[in-house]
């Protein structure tokens, strides 16, 4: 399980030194389906899995509705372990915006260790919260607790 971990490491560094030359994220990634804002809605209307791989505190600050946070640099090695998900699991996979490559490494990777049906939601999350679609901000949960100590 180690050199899977150590091979990973390799992977994602030579992968983001290759691209960190680039403006954009790519548009193709192989075994991958790059989708728009629109398309991403559509998922997430169904029920599709909703991977947020920016740093966690940047997801607290506000994310897709039910989105799951699997920064790259950490949590997202889990999706590597047999089992932790069904690799037939619709997953869509985001960032913060066109201007950035974790989500198109976090696409890259999941498609890499199996994963069937990746979605890379190439727009990102500034897209998404731009277009009014669900969203948990930060001062969503701050109001939240704010109502209830109220009525404690």
């Amino acid at each position: 399980m180690k050199w899977i971990s150590i091979s990973a490491a390799i992977l994602l560094s030579a992968f983001s030194s290759i691209i960190s030359a680039q403006e954009e994220a790519p548009e193709q990634i192989n075994g991958v389906i790059t989708i728009n804002t629109h398309q991403a809605k559509r998922l997430h209307d169904i029920g599709a899995l909703f991977i947020d791989v920016r740093p966690y505190q940047q997801w607290q600050f506000g994310h897709v509705d039910g989105s799951h946070s699997l920064d790259l640099r950490g949590g997202f090695r889990q999706l590597m372990v047999p089992g932790v998900l069904e690799k037939e699991t619709p997953i869509v996979i985001y960032g913060n915006s066109t201007y950035h490559m974790r989500g198109a490494i976090g696409s890259y990777l999941a498609a890499l260790w199996g994963y069937e049906r990746v979605f890379f939601l190439r727009d990102g999350y500034f897209s998404w919260l731009a277009l009014d679609y669900p969203v948990t901000l930060k001062s969503d949960t701050l109001d939240e607790s704010y109502a209830k100590s109220e009525m404690d």
